[in-house]
């Protein structure tokens, strides 16, 4: 992932421009956004920033606002998407690189077509952030090589004073932003957890369930599961409990990244949220397991072979889960 570092000549002007003040109107929609109800950043004459720079530096301290971060984790996300796209949203990159963050789909940061939405991307991002052991006091450039493992690590440190400019001129122009990520709940979560619960009981099978109900998985699993007591692995289950509203990718690693699906922190789950756990929470392609929120502090899931699916409590300092939940909608 990464840019080549821009010419010395062309950073020293960008820094010097992004001092200047930036001046700001509304339109209706957030520039490359899929989330209802955003607003895009435009410039008007005298602004040293494009409009698509500055919808996307809206969308960055609204998706930060969402998640009610610290002003520091937008300077850290802006500085970046200077180096990585100077805060364009780039159809290419190196290799499968793309998007403000120049995310690789590969490295399972998301589809092609979620990594190019700078909300998701933005999204995306901060999971990744502030999955990073202690980068609230870490060098702004230091945290951002730490999400973006780059091979050039310390060209992100350059564009600090650049992104503090750009950021705090934003934000005294516009001060605090609308939430533009939350999705509506046209979803049925308190159907999809009443589903969901009315599988207590059930033997986990791998490979097992689909939109209809339980099966026998791929056979390998052992009793409670057998060929007459079909049931669920942990993403059939969900399959299962959101089918009347949506229709999820079968595997947990994919349900994580599921369209429709919104990153919401740990600390404002509701019930119908999906919780997931990897080996590895800064790389969501090693996600093993999701469980749904029946309420803060408590879920329904499908566990492992030899077991049944069951209710239980859950912290959120438990080992493995995902820094953010996903929420659905249509």
């Amino acid at each position: 992932m990464g840019r080549v570092l821009t010419a010395i000549a062309a950073a020293v002007t960008l820094v010097v421009a992004a001092a200047a003040l930036i001046t700001v109107v509304f339109t209706s929609s957030a520039v490359g956004s899929s989330c209802d109800g955003g607003r895009a950043v435009k410039h008007l004459p005298g602004s040293v920033l494009t409009d698509e720079q500055l919808g996307i530096v809206q969308v960055i301290l609204g998706v930060v606002e969402q998640r009610q971060l610290p002003e520091r984790a937008s300077i850290i996300a802006v500085e970046t998407a200077l180096v990585e796209s100077e805060l364009r949203n780039l159809d290419h990159g190196d290799r499968d690189s793309l998007g403000v963050f120049q995310q690789r789909p590969g490295q399972g940061w998301g589809t092609p077509d979620q990594v190019m939405d700078p909300v998701y991307a933005t999204g995306k991002f901060l999971d990744a952030l502030v999955a990073v052991d202690g980068w609230e006091s870490m060098p702004p450039g230091a945290a951002a090589q730490a999400v973006q493992r780059s091979g050039f690590p310390d060209r992100y440190a350059l564009r600090e004073p650049e992104a503090t400019q750009i950021v705090a001129g934003v934000r005294g122009q516009v001060g605090d932003l609308p939430d533009p990520c939350i999705p509506p709940h046209d979803v049925d979560a308190p159907a999809a957890v009443q589903r969901a619960l009315a599988q207590l009981g059930m033997p986990y099978c791998w490979g097992g369930g689909t939109t209809d109900g339980p099966t026998r998985g791929d056979g390998s699993s052992p009793a409670p599961c057998g060929p007459n007591s079909p049931g669920f692995d942990c993403s059939g289950l969900m399959l299962y409990a959101f089918a009347p509203s949506v229709t999820l990718p079968r595997t947990s690693r994919a349900q994580y990244n599921a369209p429709g699906g919104t990153h919401v922190p740990l600390t404002d789950v509701v019930p119908g949220d999906m919780l997931f756990w990897a080996n590895d929470t800064r790389d969501p392609g090693s996600i093993h397991h999701v469980a749904l929120v029946v309420t803060p502090g408590q879920l329904v899931e499908a566990p492992e072979d030899g077991k049944t699916v069951r209710q239980r409590a859950y912290r959120l300092d438990s080992p493995g889960l995902m820094p953010s939940a996903v929420r659905m909608s249509r």
